[in-house]
Parts: C-alpha cells; structure tokens; sequence
C-alpha cells in the first residue's frame, strides 16, 4: 500500500516507481494477473491482506511525460516488463516498445538504420537481449494497419522481411503509378533506393516490382514530351505487357491472365498512354508522306498496323476496365484507321 500512496502524490512519483522496480527485482512483491488492472489488486487465492501491484500500469504512466522526448531512458523502464503479457498473451515489452515508437517516430534511435549495403546499424534496443525481429516486425504491422506504408517498409527492412516489403511497394506503385504528381515521385525514390538491397525477396514479387519501376520509366519518358515518344514505346515493347505485333497477342492475353491485381489494374492507363503516342507518331509520320493522308507511307502503316494490334488486344482482354477506357482507345484510333 505504501506504493499505491506514494503514487498518489506528484512530487513522490519517482520515489513511488523506484521503490516498486526494487521491490520487484527483490521478488517481494506479486504482479497483477493484466496489466488493465487497477493498481492494487487482490487475487481470490492470494490470502488476506495480500495485494497484487500493476507495475505496467504504474511504469506506463510515470513514463508517459517524457517517453517522446526522452524515448531511451523510456525503453530502459519498458524493458522491466518482459515476460509480463497482456490478456492477448502480447508481451509487454514489446506493446510498449511498439507504441513508444509509433509516438515518438524514433525509429533510427531505437531500432537502429541500414546503411547503402543494406547492414543494420545498432540502435538502443540491441542492448537488451531480446527478439530483435519480432519486435521490430510487431512495430511494422501495426504501422501497416495504420496505413503509414513508408514506416512500415523502413521498419520491414529493418527486420530484413523484404518479402513484405515487395508487397507494399507493389501496391503503392501500381497506385500511384499515373498521377503525375510528388506523390508519383516520391513513391518511386524509396522503391529505387530498396531495389539493390531486395536481392533475397520472393521471386514473383520482386519480378512485379522491377516490372512497375519499369513503368515508372516508361510513364517519365511519356511526359517528358515528343522526343521521348519513340523511346517510350520501345520500352513498352521491351517490358513484353502490350502486344504490338499480331502474333503475340495471344500469347500477351495469357501472360495476363497471370498479373497481380496490382499490376492489372494499371493496364487500362497503359493502353490508352500507348494508343496516344501511337497516334501522335501516326500524325507525325503522315504529314511525311506523299498522299494527302500519308497513306503511302511505311512509317504510317506500321503504326496504323501496331494501333489494330493493342486494340484488338484490348478486346480480348478478361478484365473489366473502366467504363471509359474503351471510348478513350476508340477516339485515338480513329484517325489511324483509314
């Protein structure tokens, strides 16, 4: 009871926890069964007048002024709570350590930083001889629901789970891949910075994710102008997703059927970002032809030939694209088809 009293005043507060980590250490006291407890408690088969101390309770609110400012000296006290475990048999160090984090945004502090090489420099939590993995995958996942996807790929190299981080950066990818935007650019610098270090990454994720910053190149060079046209489309061609010769089509509509739904749903933007430079090479290459519409020109055929191609392509397709998409395609062919 002395504890819970000293608790009560202010000015005792740092006599009151050090008193209850000592009589802890000296096993003098017993725990309370959670830490949602009061901070006194009696267990029916504890004997009268026994009581149980919610240390977690009392290390969590002495702590709470100045975890964010001073978030070492805060992990030291949460480090006193391993092996105690909350209702959902959670460890608390590793609760603790996980909120602190998210509160604090301390990440290279705590948990440490990798270098270019992809090493991990030490952080305050490599003192302590604990799963440093899990607890920095704990952290990650709970970042991941929060929707924080930067943290949670930061935290998921950290633990070298690169697997998780192919799976968010896919999806960010394919999300951000057709504004032209910051956001655009800013998704596309993490994901190049982490590409050398996800050599260990499963296979087919990391084949998707080289696959989408190749869009990304492709999507760059599309805005970057009329000179950067032809180069645009012979990545395209390179990256083998649109068809642009008739016998590969088929074989274009099975490899599809195969994509993540991350990678299939920027294909309607791909087609129409490929039919609108097909249709201004088209315009360009007419105007140096003989006849009126250039249709004596080879350079015109060809592009007429490659714009039947992508849209019977498109056709064929076993995807439900947006309601526009096809009209889109349709007012670019237009003038190719004659």
């Amino acid at each position: 009871a002395v504890v819970s009293t000293l608790r009560t005043g202010e000015e005792s507060r740092a006599n009151a926890i050090h008193m209850a980590l000592a009589l802890h250490s000296a096993g003098m006291i017993n725990l309370s069964v959670t830490p949602h407890q009061p901070v006194l408690s009696e267990n029916d088969d504890d004997p009268a007048p026994h009581k149980r101390l919610n240390l977690t309770r009392i290390i969590i609110g002495y702590t709470r002024k100045f975890a964010c400012s001073n978030p070492t000296s805060a992990l030291n006290y949460y480090y006193i709570l391993r092996g105690v475990q909350n209702e959902d048999g959670e460890d608390m160090f590793t609760v603790c350590i996980s909120e602190l984090i998210q509160e604090s945004k301390e990440y290279q502090t705590l948990l440490g930083t990798l270098d270019p090489s992809g090493r991990k420099t030490k952080g305050a939590i490599d003192r302590f001889n604990v799963n440093h993995s899990q607890i920095i995958s704990t952290v990650a996942e709970a970042s991941e629901k929060r929707g924080c996807w930067e943290e949670a790929v930061t935290l998921y190299e950290l633990a070298h789970n690169y697997d998780k981080v192919m799976e968010i950066l896919n999806e960010e990818l394919s999300r951000k891949l057709m504004p032209n935007d910051k956001a655009h650019e800013h998704v596309n610098e993490i994901a190049v910075k982490v590409e050398p270090r996800s050599q260990n990454a499963n296979t087919n994720l990391r084949k998707q994710f080289l696959l989408l910053l190749d869009l990304y190149k492709f999507h760059k060079l599309y805005h970057s102008g009329s000179g950067k046209l032809e180069e645009a489309l012979s990545v395209i061609s390179r990256l083998q997703i649109i068809p642009l010769q008739q016998e590969t089509i088929n074989h274009r509509v099975q490899a599809f059927k195969s994509y993540s739904d991350e990678l299939r749903r920027c294909i309607p933007d791909i087609l129409i970002m490929v039919m609108s430079i097909l249709n201004k090479l088209f315009k360009t290459a007419s105007k140096s032809g003989n006849s009126l519409f250039g249709a004596q020109n080879k350079q015109a055929q060809k592009i007429r030939d490659q714009a039947k191609v992508v849209m019977r392509f498109a056709g064929m397709l076993p995807y439900s694209m947006p309601g526009d998409t096809h009209a889109q395609l349709s007012m670019l062919d237009a003038p190719m088809r004659y």
